[in-house]
């Protein structure tokens, strides 16, 4: 019965059809954000062609399913598929719950949240649209970037417009001028990376004086190195998206059995270091029973097969935040582990 109801979770919400083709200015400002897109091998502007983006070099872009594409998956690949197979499921307007809207205006802060009116932001890392969706109801005009092609689902979710823009591109080359918004936001995503300092590093590049850069980051934990979740993921990462998936929808099965046996605290301890899963109870306390298995198989599924995984202190990324000049640095335990923002200075003599 249990391996039966995995298999009817993984088919409640269906791998999204190819986008059609949107008929939009993917060069210039997403409406009067100011943030037009450039090639990002020359910085030179990029000439829209019928179906590619061109840069006076000779650069060619490929536009897909309405989305440019300035890099393929990389190391990316697992979370794109993953994002397909649950393309809903953190969006708060499916789960009927605040959690990704609580999460992100925790980063923001209660000041600057309710300045996001009309202000350009950066989202990278954008995956389904869980804070897109968040983002686009606060009024800011959003460009959203990822790796990975989670951003045919992204743009399905949240059609490009002019105030939303859904591209394809690595974050240690994105297709802005520097200092282009006045948020860069980045959640989920910096300790997937391989040099989490150089990503911060470059995050803060695009920040316009002023602005705010917006993150988070695992934070040190040493009950991960006593789980036997790093040695599941060691071989998680090495197979294709789809296996991975499948012995992901068996592991969590088997060990739903033992959790949903008792709610003892001592117990569910010993159950978390004895199997690679994550098992959703009470955590998010609005979120429906039936969704719980979703949320599950997906953070399961995300936690094994992610091919980089650093961990921070507090201390370490204020530090980060420090050496690259930012001010206001605030910076908590919260969200994933670690939660921080700060400003780019003003420039003197503006």
């Amino acid at each position: 019965m249990v391996f039966a109801s995995i298999i009817h979770i993984s088919l409640v919400q269906r791998p999204l059809s190819c986008l059609k083709e949107v008929p939009y200015d993917y060069i210039g400002p997403v409406r009067e954000a100011k943030s037009e897109m450039v090639c990002p091998n020359h910085l030179e502007k990029l000439k829209m062609e019928t179906d590619y983006l061109l840069c006076p070099d000779e650069c060619k872009f490929p536009v897909r399913n309405g989305v440019p594409r300035f890099t393929n998956d990389g190391y990316s690949e697992a979370f794109g598929f993953q994002w397909n197979q649950f393309p809903k499921t953190q969006l708060d307007s499916y789960s009927g719950t605040h959690a990704s809207h609580d999460r992100a205006k925790e980063a923001f802060g209660t000041d600057l949240w309710p300045t996001l009116s009309k202000a350009s932001l950066l989202e990278v890392g954008c995956g389904a649209g869980r804070f897109t969706e968040v983002f686009l109801e606060q009024g800011a005009i959003v460009s959203s970037i990822d790796l990975s092609k989670a951003v045919d689902v992204n743009a399905q979710n949240f059609p490009i417009s002019h105030e939303h823009r859904v591209v394809q591109a690595d974050v240690a080359k994105l297709p802005f001028a520097k200092e282009s918004f006045d948020f860069v936001v980045c959640l989920g995503v910096i300790q997937h990376t391989p040099k989490p300092e150089d990503t911060i590093q470059l995050l803060a590049s695009y920040v316009k004086p002023g602005g705010w850069l917006l993150i988070d980051h695992y934070a040190k934990s040493i009950s991960w190195k006593l789980r036997t979740a790093p040695l599941a993921r060691q071989v998680l990462k090495r197979l294709s998206p789809e296996r991975a998936f499948r012995i992901t929808q068996h592991l969590y099965a088997f060990a739903k059995y033992f959790f949903v046996i008792s709610e003892n605290r001592v117990y569910r301890k010993i159950l978390n270091v004895l199997f690679p899963v994550v098992y959703f109870s009470d955590e998010i306390p609005t979120l429906k029973d039936q969704l719980k298995d979703e949320w599950g198989i997906l953070d399961t599924y995300d936690s094994l097969t992610d091919w980089f995984k650093h961990r921070r202190s507090p201390a370490d990324i204020s530090q980060t935040l420090r050496d690259i000049g930012m001010s206001d640095i605030v910076c908590f335990a919260g969200g994933n582990g670690v939660v921080a923002r700060a400003r780019i200075p003003e420039k003197k003599g503006s």
